[in-house]
């Protein structure tokens, strides 16, 4: 009984999630109006700015982040059949930072479900070397982000019933203040988060599955609290790394500990914890599901 009432509660917050992301209006019958599939590009520079701030609100289907050469803040290839899904681009900039909102058109309906009739795909690359706070709303569907050697000095995703797939294969080399995931039904993969280079880590699951690794080039002390509902979570942190891992007092259907020892009571560390220069401390509080926990 426990379990179907933290299941529906995961399911009802990821729809709160996706009203509130995407500002989508109550859904209608009226169909869409589908037309010649379009391939916009749109260029957008920096305006004489030195910083930037981004937002991209996509209410599904496909998107994808990028690292991108030859631009002057983002270049977008928007790909849609839906005539109410053409995207807004608006753009202020104020002494030595411009804001740039991306906006996914709506008309006055949405559809009620999927359908291979529709398309909507956006590919967004951004220039690297320029610091940049990014944040990205998806209501459902995919989220492609390689954001490896990007200047990212925050960064906050947020998605309804959205798969995420996050990966840092290169180092950031601006010191990222938060970077905050919150995630309703869908997957998240992150991959390569040392390499982020954050201060704080913020994720909130609902039913989801979470798979985070945290391995990358490590160059400051972190601290990361993930909140989970109903879903699977593994988490695998580097054996260099010093780290800690404290667990709420909340029902684990199943856990796996690999390469910790307990310190305390739903304390766990690492062989390096205390011997290395650097520590990432988790804060873990979940419920009813999973955990794997690997160091090595």
């Amino acid at each position: 009984m426990q379990t179907k009432r933290l299941q529906r509660g995961a399911v009802i917050l990821a729809l709160a999630m996706l009203i509130l992301a995407c500002a989508v209006p109550i859904p209608t019958t009226e169909p869409l109006t589908v037309i010649d599939p379009v391939n916009q590009v749109e260029t957008v520079g920096l305006d004489g700015a030195e910083r930037a701030e981004v937002r991209l609100r996509m209410l599904s289907d496909t998107l994808n982040v990028h690292a991108a050469e030859d631009v002057g803040l983002l270049r977008a290839n928007f790909h849609y059949n839906v005539a109410e899904w053409e995207p807004t681009i608006k753009q202020e900039t104020e002494e030595q930072r411009t804001r740039v909102r991306i906006n996914q058109g709506l008309g006055s309906q949405i559809q009620l479900g999927g359908s291979d009739e529709y398309i909507n795909t956006w590919d967004v690359g951004l220039r690297r070397n320029v610091p940049i706070d990014l944040g990205v709303d998806m209501g459902a569907g995919d989220v492609q982000m390689a954001l490896g050697g990007l200047s990212l000095t925050r960064l906050a995703l947020t998605t309804g019933g959205a798969d995420l797939s996050l990966s840092f294969d290169a180092h950031n080399p601006e010191t990222m203040s938060t970077l905050r995931i919150t995630a309703g039904t869908g997957k998240c993969i992150a991959s390569d988060l040392g390499n982020a280079n954050f201060d704080r880590l913020n994720i909130t699951g609902g039913a989801g599955s979470m798979d985070l690794d945290f391995g990358g080039t490590w160059q400051r002390s972190a601290l990361a609290d993930i909140k989970a509902g109903a879903g699977r979570i593994t988490l695998r942190v580097p054996a260099g790394l010093g780290v800690r891992v404290t667990f709420a007092s909340t029902p684990i259907n199943t856990t796996d500990i690999t390469g910790f020892t307990e310190q305390d009571d739903n304390v766990y560390v690492n062989a390096a914890y205390g011997q290395s220069p650097l520590t990432l401390t988790i804060n873990l509080k979940t419920g009813v599901g999973a955990l794997t926990l690997i160091s090595q």
